[in-house]
Parts: structure tokens; C-alpha cells; sequence
């Protein structure tokens, strides 16, 4: 059994690897980032989450790609279906992006970003400058939630707002035999969930069925609503979400997946649309599963689904490559 190592390998990395090295001396764990490019055609398992066409092509063995994070839509799932090819991915993230997706939420009917800038300026809002309730925050305390993705992401964001009074509801393709008790209720219909939500959050994976999901006939059953994406950026149309924005339509969004990502260096603008530059919308680079807890927690994950590969044992996180999640 010859398992590839396509990851940068941090100390984390490096002692799960050497734990599993001594726990199955028979595996051959193969570390070195030149050694595996060139062991490829010889990989019964790769652990790693950017694989190209070329390089699965050139593993003519391979039997599981092991996933260090949750998202498995950027690899090339027809080539893996027809080979049959296992996935395994992580979601150690899921609290991470969950407290996350919270602090946007907080942020926005807070006006926390608005209030620090304008305080940093020597400008104040509020009752001590003799100003009316129409210039202060918001509390999120009675509100209704609808979670489009009632996974783990959505079942944590639903566990962190119930202490601050939120009423959640969870929207799910399948049918569940027990609602979590984190969420008033589960519904199979969007439309369902959409209706009366005052914060919508987007937790959903993007697969052949979610992309462009969320249409402007979906934002505009969302009157008034704070829009939270931290799924990914193709499930809300772009251009309608831009519209009902800077219309009022919506009373604003909080995103940290986005349209368009830096191809190198730095720069680079979210949006085509000027979405990022509309004041009702709070800003996040897509960090919210990127903190060394989730890192770490991923790591683990993944060695995990490696551990029970190697003792031939049902994997814990099991990903569908024909679902894309």
C-alpha cells in the first residue's frame, strides 16, 4: 500500500505521519514533495486537495483521495466516478466557519465596521450626540433564521444562535428522522424556508444543483433580509444579488465566498458587479475555515480517514463524487 502525501506538510502533518508510520509499518508514506510527484502511477491512496486531471490520470492505482477540508467540487469528479475512485474529506471547520458566519452576522446589525470607522474619524452616532434610535444598532434577539444547508456548518451557526434568542429553521434536501434540537424545525422546500426569514444564511456545498440556486425570484422572497453567504459564491446569481441590494430589496449581506479570487498576488476585486462596494454588505476574504483550530482539527480529520483506509474500516467522512459533496 503506497500512500502520496500531495500536501505541504506542517508539524501537525508530521506527527500524525509519523504516528501512522508506526501504527502500520507495512504502508509506504511517501513525504518528500519530489519523491511524490514522481510516485504518482504508484499511489494507492493520495492525500491532498488540489489534483488535476493530469496528475489522477498518471495514478493508475489510485483507489481514495483523501481531502484535507470539506470542498471536493474543484477536482475533477467525472474522471474519478469513472475510475471509481473514493473520496474522503474533513470538516474539522465546521465550528470555525460557523462562529464566523455568527460574527458577520453580529458585525452587520451592529454596524460595527461603520461605527469603528467613524469613531476612528472623531464621528459619533448615537444617543450621546443627541441622535434617535434610527442612528443606533440592531439586536438579532427574536429574529427569524432560515440555514440553506443544514449540515455541520448550519447545525453549529443554528447551536450559536440560539443563546442570543434566534429562532432557526434548517432547509435540507433529504428528510431527517429527528430534528436537531438546535433548529425549531426542518424544511425540504425553499421556498418554505424563505418564507418570513429575516436572516438567511447560505451554508450549501456547490454541486450541479446548487449553483445559481439562489435566483433574484428567491431574493426577492426575502424582503428586508440580511443575506449570509458562506457556502460558495456560484450558488447566489450575482448580478440579481447586486440589484437587490443597492434597490433595498435587501436590507443588506454579509459574505465570505465570493465571485472572483486573486489568480497571484494580493489584489484583486470579489466582484465583477461592485457588490464589495455597496455600504449595506460586511466583507470577509473566505478565511472562515482558515484559522489554526480548523487547520489543525482538518489535519486530524483527514489522518483519521487514513487510519480506518488502512485497517479497512467504513470511513468517517465519506464524500459522494457524483453528489460533488
Amino acid at each position: 500500500m503506497t500512500v502520496v502525501f500531495y500536501q505541504e506538510l506542517t508539524d501537525v502533518w508530521r506527527r500524525q505521519i509519523d504516528s501512522i508510520a508506526r501504527e502500520f509499518p507495512q504502508a509506504r508514506l511517501i513525504c518528500d514533495p519530489d519523491e511524490a510527484e514522481r510516485r504518482f502511477p504508484e499511489a494507492d491512496v493520495v492525500v491532498g486537495g488540489k489534483l488535476s486531471e493530469a496528475l489522477i490520470r498518471r495514478a493508475e492505482r489510485l483507489k481514495l483521495i483523501i481531502v484535507p477540508f470539506t470542498g471536493i467540487s474543484h477536482l475533477p469528479l467525472d474522471l474519478v466516478v469513472e475510475r471509481g475512485i473514493r473520496i474522503a474529506n474533513a470538516h474539522g471547520n465546521a465550528p470555525y466557519v460557523a462562529e464566523r458566519t455568527v460574527a458577520l452576522i453580529l458585525a452587520f446589525y451592529g454596524r460595527i465596521v461603520e461605527f469603528h470607522n467613524d469613531l476612528r474619524d472623531a464621528r459619533w452616532h448615537g444617543f450621546w450626540v443627541g441622535r434617535g434610535l434610527d442612528d443606533t444598532w440592531e439586536s438579532v434577539e427574536g429574529k427569524r433564521c432560515a440555514v440553506l444547508g443544514a449540515g455541520e456548518i448550519g447545525l453549529h451557526v443554528a447551536r450559536r444562535l440560539r443563546p442570543f434568542g434566534v429562532r432557526t429553521v434548517g432547509f435540507k434536501r433529504n428528510a431527517v428522522a429527528e430534528v436537531p434540537p438546535e433548529y425549531e424545525r426542518m424544511v425540504y422546500s425553499l421556498d418554505e424556508a424563505l418564507e418570513g426569514a429575516q436572516i438567511v444564511v447560505v451554508a450549501l456545498p456547490s454541486t450541479p444543483e446548487t449553483r445559481g440556486l439562489i435566483t433574484e425570484e428567491k431574493l426577492r422572497a426575502m424582503p428586508g433580509a440580511l443575506l449570509v453567504n458562506v457556502g460558495r459564491g456560484d450558488i447566489v446569481d450575482e448580478e440579481a444579488l447586486y440589484r437587490c441590494l443597492s434597490t433595498g430589496v435587501l436590507h443588506g449581506a454579509a459574505i465570505d465566498t465570493w465571485y472572483n479570487y486573486p489568480s497571484k498576488g494580493v489584489g484583486g476585486e470579489p466582484s465583477q458587479h461592485g457588490i464589495h462596494r455597496l455600504p449595506n454588505v460586511v466583507l470577509s476574504p473566505h478565511v472562515g475555515g482558515f484559522t489554526k483550530q480548523a487547520v489543525h482539527a482538518c489535519t486530524e480529520e483527514a489522518c483519521e480517514n487514513l487510519r480506518r483506509y488502512l485497517r479497512e474500516e467504513p470511513l468517517p467522512n465519506e464524500a459522494s463524487p457524483r453528489n460533488a459533496y
